[in-house]
C-alpha cells in the first residue's frame, strides 16, 4: 500500500468513526424531543440528500482545485455541525444541521474515492478500493457503537461532542495530505456531456442507489425498531457494529475477487439482491442472536457489492472524469439512502415496520434488476492495467 493510500485510508477511518457516531444517537435524540418515524426520516434525508446534491459539483471541484482541499474543508464542515446538534432540539433546527452536515460528507467522499483511484498502483484497483472501503465501513461499524456507548453512559449531547473531537483529530492528521499529491484532473474541461451515453457508469450509478435505498431503510429505522423490541442503545449500537464489521471483513476478499476474476457486475448485483432479501427478514427475526447474524449477512454482502460497484465506475472513467464519476457515485449513495429515509419513514408510521423494510427492499431489487440490464449493454469488466495515474 502506497502513503498516499495508506494517509486516505486513515482519515477516512478518523472521520467516518466521528461522523458515524451521530446517526443512531440522532435517531433516538429527535425520538425523545418527540419527533416520529416521519419526522426521523426527515433528519436523516435531509442529510443524505444535502450530501447527493453537492456531491457531484463537489467531485468537480475536486478535479480543478484538487482533492486535499476539499477533504479537510469537508471535516472542518463536520466538526462545525456535530458541536451544533447538542444545543438544538427541534426537526426543523436539526434537520437544517445534519443537512449542513450533509454537505461536508459531500466535499470528504468523491475527493477520498478519487484520490484512491489517483494513487492506485497498476492493475490494483480492486487492492486499493478493498483497503479504502475498508477504513470506510469499519468505521461505519465502530462509529455507531461508540455512540451508542458514550450515549448510554453520558447521555446523547456527550455523543455529539466527542463526534466532533474524532472529527477533529482527523482534520488535524489531513495536513500531512500532500498538496499535489497524484491529483491528474486539476486543468481538466470534462463536462457532464463526457460521460452521459457511458451505460457502465449508469449502472454503477443505479445500482449504488439502489444498494442504499436498503440501507436508508436500516440504519434510520432499525434503532426504533430495536427500541421497540427492547434493546437499549448499547444494544442497538452492538447490532449495527456487527454490520459495519461483517461489511468490513468482506472488502479485501471482495477486492482479491474482482481483481483476479475480471468481473465487477456480478458481485455488485449480488451482493444487493442478498442485502435486500435479508432487510425484508430484520423485522421478523426474535432476539438478538438473530438479527446479529441477519446484520452479519448484510454487511458481507453489502461489501462484496460496493468494491465492485467502486471498480466499475473508475473502469468506467478517465483521470479527466473520475472526479465528475465518483462524484456521481457518491450522489447515488446518498440520494438512495435519502430516498429509504424519505419515502420509508411515512409507510413505517402508518403499516409498521414489516411493511417499510419490505417495501424498501423491493425497490432495491427493482433498481437492481435495471443496473445489470445496463451493465449487460455496457459488459463492463474490472480494469486490469492502470497506470499510476489511473489512465486505463
Amino acid at each position: 500500500m502506497g502513503t498516499v493510500l495508506a494517509l486516505v485510508c486513515v482519515l477516512t477511518f478518523l472521520h467516518y468513526v466521528g461522523a458515524q457516531m451521530r446517526g443512531p444517537v440522532l435517531s433516538l435524540y429527535a425520538a425523545t424531543h418527540g419527533a416520529t418515524a416521519t419526522g426521523v426520516g426527515l433528519i436523516m434525508g435531509a442529510h443524505m440528500a444535502a450530501a447527493a446534491i453537492g456531491s457531484i459539483p463537489l467531485g468537480r471541484v475536486s478535479d480543478v482545485w484538487g482533492r486535499r482541499r476539499l477533504m479537510r474543508g469537508g471535516m472542518a464542515v463536520g466538526v462545525v455541525t456535530s458541536l451544533l446538534l447538542p444545543v438544538v432540539d427541534d426537526e426543523l433546527t436539526l434537520m437544517m444541521v445534519y443537512g449542513l452536515a450533509g454537505l461536508g460528507v459531500a466535499a470528504f467522499t468523491p475527493s477520498a474515492l478519487s484520490l484512491v483511484g489517483d494513487a492506485a498502483a497498476p492493475g490494483r484497483l480492486g487492492h486499493a478500493y478493498a483497503w479504502y472501503s475498508t477504513a470506510h465501513y469499519g468505521a461505519i461499524g465502530v462509529g455507531p457503537f461508540l455512540g451508542g456507548l458514550v450515549a448510554e453512559w453520558f447521555g446523547y449531547r456527550a455523543a455529539f461532542v466527542v463526534s466532533a473531537v474524532a472529527i477533529g483529530i482527523a482534520l488535524a492528521v489531513g495536513r500531512a495530505l500532500p498538496s499535489r499529491s497524484v491529483e491528474s484532473g486539476r486543468s481538466s474541461g470534462a463536462t457532464f456531456a463526457d460521460i452521459k451515453s457511458n451505460a457502465n457508469v449508469w449502472a454503477g450509478w443505479i445500482a449504488s442507489v439502489s444498494g442504499l435505498l436498503i440501507q436508508g431503510v436500516v440504519f434510520p429505522f432499525f434503532p426504533l425498531l430495536g427500541q421497540e423490541q427492547g434493546l437499549g442503545p448499547a444494544a442497538i449500537g452492538l447490532v449495527l457494529l456487527v454490520l459495519g464489521l461483517a461489511n468490513t471483513a468482506a472488502r479485501v476478499p471482495a477486492g482479491w475477487l474482482v481483481d483476479r476474476t475480471g468481473w465487477c457486475s456480478p458481485y455488485a448485483i449480488g451482493g444487493v439482491l442478498v442485502a435486500a432479501a435479508v432487510t425484508a427478514l430484520l423485522p421478523h427475526a426474535r432476539g438478538q442472536a438473530a438479527l446479529l447474524a441477519l446484520s452479519a449477512v448484510f454487511g458481507a454482502a453489502s461489501g462484496l457489492a460496493f468494491v465492485a460497484v467502486s471498480v466499475a465506475l473508475v473502469g468506467a472513467s478517465t483521470p479527466t472524469t473520475r472526479g465528475l464519476v465518483m462524484g456521481g457515485y457518491s450522489t447515488s449513495l446518498y440520494l438512495g439512502f435519502a430516498l429509504g429515509s424519505f419515502a420509508l419513514g411515512p409507510v413505517i408510521t402508518h403499516y409498521g415496520y414489516p411493511v417499510g423494510f419490505a417495501a424498501g427492499a423491493v425497490a432495491g431489487v427493482l433498481g437492481t434488476f435495471a443496473a445489470a440490464i445496463l451493465w449487460v449493454a455496457g459488459r463492463v469488466r474490472a480494469p486490469q492495467r492502470v497506470s499510476p495515474r489511473g489512465t486505463p
